[in-house]
């Protein structure tokens, strides 16, 4: 058994044994969604004496043999963006980065689901990595599973955690009878199923209104998928970070003046946040119910907290941190407490038996969390 290495032992509890990794950050800058957390996850392990690389989803790939890959990736800067390419339109490849599966801890944010935030390339070679046995945070399988908020819808249904009343719109000309099949007045809420941000997220208050939004939309795009989602008057939301079946941090983000959205995107200024034990136990349901490692869990408060559950709202698989690492700051890092959980080798999942590790959450090793509690 390895001895703890000084330097960690503020980062670690004493359930953890201190074991260094190698950290791979894949993420993709864009100029309309700029990649902060990346560059935050990145400098919470350096000053934890982690080995870490970043890798731009944009023109990377992967060479070498099944076990002993080399990713190869365009350089990233310290602000998480690619140098922009020469007058010739040509960009310099860094040096390949070569990736150990027993000491290479691959973090996807944002696995860029094809046809909708990105291309085949990129799901191939994540899957291809998962497949060689490389270890995801999180996995395709969440990815996926996280990729569609009305896939969420179902996911949380089959797992019996409580949402707000939601139907799908089937078609362009499916407003009306969506909106009846709901059975509840104006005002609602109008969503399409891929968006982030609280971009997407319209305030309906007539038929008439939501019949022209819904036409509009798939003018621009005849394949979006779009949900109506009950209205519930809130002053806050809540985010929770779970991490392998424990909570690392919440936050409450109330609802801006003027607006009905709380994303910190959107101006909402997000505190710490104590949550109930159900809130918190719920929250651990949520995440498991998709198959995540590492997830941004958002829910609505119940008025009776301490024995109600909470009306949650949708998982996210990539979930921006800096806001959380702010509201929590006086408590503890959230990012350090993420990339400690994976001193502990046991929480590495093999994935070449995928099938086995289904949308479920299930897994093939009796995991525990900090509590003692099997996480199932």
């Amino acid at each position: 058994m390895k001895k703890p290495i000084k330097q960690f032992a503020s980062y670690v509890n004493e359930k953890d044994k201190v074991d260094p990794y190698h950290l791979v950050i894949f993420s993709h800058n864009d100029p309309h969604d700029p990649n902060k957390t990346g560059p935050l996850l990145q400098d919470s392990a350096r000053k934890m004496n982690l080995t870490v690389d970043a890798v731009d989803f944009q023109g990377a790939f992967l060479d070498g043999e099944p076990g002993k890959r080399n990713i190869n990736t365009f350089p990233v800067d310290k602000e998480g963006a690619v140098p922009r390419p020469d007058a010739k339109g040509y960009n310099e490849y860094a040096d390949p980065i070569p990736l150990d599966p027993d000491n290479s801890l691959i973090m996807m944010r944002g696995i860029h689901i094809p046809g909708v935030t990105g291309n085949q390339a990129w799901l191939d070679m994540a899957k291809t990595l998962e497949y060689e046995g490389y270890t995801l945070v999180n996995s395709t399988e969440c990815h996926l599973n996280c990729s569609s908020k009305w896939y969420n819808q179902i996911l949380f249904e089959r797992h019996g955690i409580r949402t707000p009343q939601t139907v799908i719109i089937p078609h362009k000309e499916g407003a009306r009878e969506a909106f009846t099949k709901m059975g509840v007045d104006f005002p609602i809420i109008l969503k399409t199923s891929n968006g982030s941000r609280g971009v997407g997220v319209v305030w309906i208050e007539s038929l008439k209104s939501l019949e022209a939004i819904v036409q509009l939309l798939y003018r621009e795009n005849e394949y979006i998928d779009c949900i109506l989602q009950e209205y519930i008057p809130i002053k806050y939301d809540v985010r929770v970070i779970v991490v392998e079946g424990d909570v690392v941090g919440a936050m409450k983000r109330p609802v801006p003046k003027g607006d009905f959205r709380s994303n910190v995107a959107q101006g909402s200024e997000p505190i710490s946040h104590k949550l109930t034990d159900r809130e918190i136990s719920e929250s651990i349901k949520a995440a498991r119910a998709v198959g995540g490692s590492v997830t941004g869990v958002d829910f609505m408060p119940a008025e009776d907290r301490e024995n109600e559950s909470p009306y949650f709202i949708e998982v996210n698989s990539t979930p921006g941190l800096v806001g959380i690492e702010e509201a929590e700051k006086n408590r503890t890092s959230v990012t350090q407490d993420i990339l400690k959980k994976y001193f502990n080798r046991t929480r590495w999942t093999n994935h070449s038996d995928f099938p086995d590790k289904t949308m479920l959450g299930k897994t093939k090793y009796n995991v525990k969390n900090d509590q003692g509690q099997k996480i199932k």
